[in-house]
């Protein structure tokens, strides 16, 4: 990846305090009250991964699937935990988190356009970014939709008391407690794990998806933009490791489609929709994704072959693949077309004799597109340019 010019901007001086003092702290005192404490007990551990995946989908499943893109609607009890606990992530509010990333899926790579562009390089998109304020003043024009929710602008307005309640007031209140009826050694082991270390591993768990998710991985969808698809890294991302998807559709409320991908941001939602929680969960119809993902198949070779032979765009057979490449490509989207038109058409009860134009129609489509693959297969599998030539 090429690095370009990075932005220029004043330091962010209360950011850059929190970002470096937290990391420090932690270092020091988690293995100082290990040390001192014989290390922490099953509650203190159980307040930690509460706190990580409440934070953690505070972000996932509230800020960016449900605000950010608008995949779903949610009832107002899931909007005031999602508000409250992405406070408690301390990623900005709402609106802010939502309008810089609104402006990244809109510019994504662009040069001064692109907030986080991984195309700065890891550290800029990771938490560079974060440090200054080449910015300026926040805009917010993006989300004018996002001010009409009565919860979004409580939170805007008292965002900074509820990351202290939340941070600070609630962990010690916890660790308090639990220090008095149990007569637990040390009433500091929550705020330590559950406030403290947790806090700087989310943060750093989000910043992943800024930065390793548009430099490791696969592009099954598209190569468009330098998102990736990364099943480790959804393991600690709540599911947005498959960016790669989620920038190709990314009005879906899923970000793993597979029953096998973690995605647990996409198992709430699911569930809450089946308490009636949350409704319109928005995906993307099974033909839709299967065609993206055999073109972009193609297209890889397709690429693969331009370096092979080092074909340049006046060559005649540079010409030739292409125009192969493009029919395939508009007859994948008109079986596409057919397809929906098909679906929407047999939604109503259709006798076989009302079905059979289009399925005759899709059949035929079909054909073209397995006879244009096989022509594809044969220029990509040349072994020579002259072979190219007469493929």
């Amino acid at each position: 990846m090429i690095e370009e010019k990075t932005y220029e901007g004043e330091r962010d001086w209360l950011n850059t305090f929190v970002l470096v003092s937290t990391p420090i702290l932690a270092a020091i005192l988690v293995p100082y009250h290990w040390i001192n404490n014989g290390g922490f007990t099953g509650f203190e551990w159980g307040m930690f991964v509460f706190f990580m995946f409440a934070t953690g989908t505070g972000i996932t499943g509230g800020y960016h699937r449900l605000w950010s893109h608008k995949a779903y609607t949610a009832s107002a009890p899931v909007r005031l935990f999602y508000a409250y606990w992405g406070a408690c992530a301390t990623q900005n509010t709402i609106l802010k988190w939502s309008a810089d990333h609104r402006r990244h899926h809109k510019f994504v790579d662009t040069y001064g356009k692109d907030p986080y562009s991984a195309k700065q390089g890891f550290w800029f998109s990771h938490i560079g970014w974060i440090l200054t304020n080449y910015q300026g003043e926040a805009d917010l024009t993006n989300v004018n939709d996002l001010k009409k929710d009565k919860i979004i602008m409580f939170q805007a307005r008292f965002y900074l008391p509820l990351v202290l309640f939340s941070n600070v007031v609630v962990p010690i209140a916890i660790g308090y407690a639990y220090h008095h009826y149990t007569e637990a050694s040390n009433m500091w082991g929550v705020m330590i794990l559950a406030g403290l270390f947790r806090f700087v591993l989310n943060h750093h768990f989000t910043f992943l998806i800024n930065s390793a998710c548009h430099i490791f991985g696969s592009q099954p969808y598209s190569d468009k933009d330098t998102s990736r698809d990364n099943w480790l890294l959804a393991l600690f991302t709540y599911g947005e490791g498959y960016h790669n998807y989620h920038h190709t559709f990314q009005a879906d409320y899923r970000n793993g489609i597979r029953w096998y991908h973690y995605d647990p941001t996409k198992w709430a939602t699911k569930a809450l929709h089946l308490v009636g929680l949350t409704s319109n969960l928005k995906t993307m119809p099974e033909s839709t994704i299967q065609k993206q993902m055999v073109i972009q198949k193609l297209n890889h070779s397709k690429k693969k072959l331009y370096k092979k032979f080092d074909l340049q765009e006046e060559m005649t057979v540079y010409q030739k693949v292409e125009k192969a490449y493009g029919e395939f490509t508009q007859t994948m989207n008109e079986w596409l077309e057919e397809h929906n038109k098909f679906t929407r058409f047999c939604r109503e009860t259709r006798s076989d004799e009302e079905k059979a134009p289009f399925m005759e129609r899709i059949e035929k489509l079909q054909a073209s597109i397995e006879a244009q693959k096989a022509q594809l297969h044969k220029f990509f599998n040349s072994s020579s340019l002259d072979a190219l030539q007469t493929a």
